[in-house]
């Protein structure tokens, strides 16, 4: 997205629709209506216990579920593809309608692709093998980054062209991924296909975590994937691209933090599934531990350095983005407890604090927009978003804690404490150079931007390296399994 993302935005009106357009892709993401959280929780814990063919039954339950769900969906992106302005206002412009309806008819035809890529995550993530899937989806993306060197060069700007290329890319790598599943695992695809039906057991069994995930999609979903639509209707299409800037930077954070945080959730669940109740809390400990300096190392740098990557990456028209930039990156401050958590209340179906975590956030957010967006325009959303994270963040803190059996003041003590040297540090030299490389929208400015965020992180984390014994001891084990495999 850093490759891309300039060339998007060199047309603001239109880079704007695009993101209201691939905006409501968020739905996607929910359309399992909570079965396949469900699904994947029962399904790993088969898994643990070796037996495959019950998995298989839950893993094509879930999808039959997902699958139904996204041709309806994709029935509504096709209506939408005729009538773009019932999603995005002041379309008086017909090159601009246009272009809002061919990405939406182009959304609509690719929309049942998720159904495998979901399944395929399932089934490489349960195994602990995600990593091998994604080699397939690097590859995917390093040809959808170069073709935007064809799509947009020398004053072309073929979005559409850009957009199907990008999700024909999406298809072949979702076949690529069945071929791998065959091979690695020899997966038994004729029996997922003949258990891809609804079964009423499978239903009962999952349906009261189902339906909390479900409501936490919801909440989810009012509270974090409606900020574009939103603003496209109150503020307009240029406000979206304002917006879009800090969201994408947001995005690509947390799909950092769900790819590194997404093995944990398998491992929870096999310890569930084997009744290994304090490896658990043992485990958990341990990646909240880990996982600290790694989050808030990278949050504070990238929060300080927020002008220079604005500015070096897409230019002076989006100094509005700095602000809301600084606001989305700290909503992650508390990510290395915040989703280990939510993950934990899954895993142990936590059904009563799942609710009540998720059901604050969106009124958090929404009441603070209402009564600030007057006055405060777009950054008011960016503003209460952390808000909302914060706030439900003490209280996975405090869900921490009591399921450790900790006191605030030893979790700080044996977590916070050993890495406040190299935050402290950090935090001081960047600021320090926070300023120096932000003149223009300039591509050798932006990458020396990023190999500061880099050295400063890299330099906290070797200051942490000789004061955290956790660390240090992490770190050489590590080391010592690679000489080991090496071997």
């Amino acid at each position: 997205m850093f490759v891309v993302v300039p060339y998007l935005s060199s047309n603001q009106t239109i880079y704007g629709i695009y993101s209201i357009c691939i905006s409501i892709t968020v739905f996607l993401a929910y359309a399992d209506l909570g079965f396949l959280g469900a699904g994947q929780k029962y399904a790993a814990e088969c898994y643990a216990k070796g037996d495959l063919e019950k998995e298989i039954e839950y893993v094509g339950f879930s999808h039959f579920i997902l699958l139904i769900m996204v041709l309806l969906i994709s029935g509504i992106f096709l209506y939408l593809s005729f009538n773009p302005d019932k999603l995005i206002s002041e379309l008086s412009d017909p090159e601009q309608r246009n272009i809002a309806s061919k990405l939406l008819l182009i959304l609509a035809i690719f929309t049942p692709v998720i159904v495998v890529q979901r399944m395929l995550q399932m089934l490489f993530g349960i195994r602990l093998k995600e990593y091998n899937l994604q080699k397939i989806n690097i590859v995917g993306s390093i040809l959808k980054i170069m073709s935007v060197f064809y799509f947009f060069y020398n004053g072309k700007y073929n979005i559409i062209g850009y957009y199907l290329f990008f999700q024909s890319v999406s298809l072949f790598v979702a076949i690529a991924g069945v071929w791998m599943a065959k091979r690695c695992f020899n997966y038994n695809f004729a029996l997922l296909f003949r258990r891809f039906r609804f079964s009423k057991e499978i239903f009962h069994k999952t349906k009261s975590l189902a339906f909390s995930v479900l409501f936490i999609t919801l909440t989810w979903v009012l509270y974090y994937e409606l900020d574009s639509i939103a603003i496209g209707k109150m503020l307009g299409a240029n406000m979206v691209a304002v917006y879009a800037i800090g969201l994408t930077i947001l995005g690509f954070v947390r799909s950092l933090l769900g790819v590194f945080f997404a093995p944990f959730a398998a491992r929870f669940n096999h310890f569930i599934g084997l009744e290994q109740e304090e490896n658990l809390k043992n485990f958990y400990k341990h990646v909240i531990t880990i996982t600290f300096p790694l989050v808030v190392f990278s949050i504070t740098a990238i929060t300080i350095m927020a002008k220079g990557i604005v500015i070096s990456w897409v230019g002076n028209g989006y100094e509005q983005s700095i602000e809301i930039v600084r606001w989305l990156m700290l909503c992650n401050i508390l990510g290395s407890i915040s989703y280990p958590a939510g993950i934990l209340l899954v895993a142990k179906k936590r059904v009563k604090q799942m609710y009540f975590v998720n059901a604050i956030m969106p009124v958090i957010f929404w009441s603070g927009i209402i009564v600030t967006v007057s006055s405060w325009g777009v950054t008011s959303f960016a503003i209460f978003k952390f808000a909302a994270f914060t706030i439900s963040g003490m209280v996975y803190l405090y869900l921490s804690l009591r399921f450790l059996d900790m006191t605030l003041w030893r979790l700080v003590k044996e977590i916070i404490l050993p890495y406040l040297p190299g935050v402290i540090i950090l935090a001081i030299a960047l600021l320090l150079m926070a300023d120096t490389f932000t003149g223009e929208k300039n591509k050798i400015n932006l990458l020396i931007n990023g190999m500061v965020i880099i050295g400063g992180i890299s330099m906290a984390l070797l200051i942490s390296f000789f004061i955290s014994s956790a660390m240090k001891n992490y770190v050489i084990n590590l080391l010592h399994k690679i000489k080991q495999n090496e071997l």
